[in-house]
């Protein structure tokens, strides 16, 4: 597809659309025109129109996110425990995205998380108003282990100012990986990012909770690799 006359480069626009069939469940979704092709907008389009959190997860407070939720297993756990809390789970994956709305549809307690079908970077960008969060939970990310690849990660400087952005002050970030190479290149990026503090490099599961990926890395006895991080914004 060409670009726009006037452009260098651009982006899709999105929306985001409540699923007709699972409550709590939403797509993000391209735009396109009348002809069915993708709109396009320039590059970036931060700056949308906030969502209204209150409305969206019929409470008001700091919510906390996850990035990558898979199956929905951590986010069950923990809303679990946390019945009152708003909680976002993102899932790039539209199949794992659906099984972890399914599961949270029959758990009528839970009724202020939410899972959104979407690439996280851009929904933190272009979707998230200013200092909404107190917790992100980042676990077990694709590491694209190829360097040519290394800037499809989650785990890169500008996801990280999005953090920074709608973090709270001492708001955590939280990170775990099994792939050493790819924690050795994060705690680099840590350690360069002069807000983030390190709280603990050797984490134990978030409140006891492990992720599918983190029961199957365990039981054959592969290293896990966690961290807990504040972020400081003063």
């Amino acid at each position: 597809m060409s670009l726009p006359a006037g452009l260098s480069s651009y982006e899709f626009q999105r929306s985001l659309t409540p699923s007709r069939d699972l409550p709590h469940y939403h797509h993000l979704r391209l735009l396109k025109d009348t002809q069915g092709l993708p709109l396009l907008a320039q590059e970036p389009q931060a700056g949308l129109s906030a969502l209204n959190l209150p409305d969206f997860f019929g409470k008001r407070g700091l919510i906390e996110i996850e990035v990558g939720c898979g199956k929905g297993t951590f986010m069950l756990a923990y809303c679990e425990r946390h019945p009152e809390l708003p909680f976002l789970a993102l899932e790039k994956e539209a199949e794992i995205a659906y099984q972890a709305a399914e599961r949270l549809s029959r758990r009528s307690q839970l009724q202020h998380a939410r899972v959104v079908l979407g690439d996280a970077f851009i929904f933190l960008r272009d979707f998230l108003p200013d200092s909404c969060t107190q917790a992100v939970h980042v676990y077990f990310p694709d590491p694209w282990p190829k360097k040519r690849h290394h800037k499809h990660r989650i785990m890169r400087a500008e996801f990280l100012e999005q953090v920074r952005r709608v973090a709270i002050p001492e708001a955590v970030l939280y990170f775990g990986t099994d792939h050493e190479d790819y924690n050795r290149e994060t705690q680099e990026l840590f350690s360069a990012t002069p807000w983030l503090e390190m709280l603990n490099p050797n984490a134990e599961p978030t409140e006891g909770i492990q992720t599918n990926f983190e029961i199957k890395y365990r039981k054959v006895g592969k290293p896990v690799y966690r961290c807990v991080l504040k972020v400081n914004k003063e």
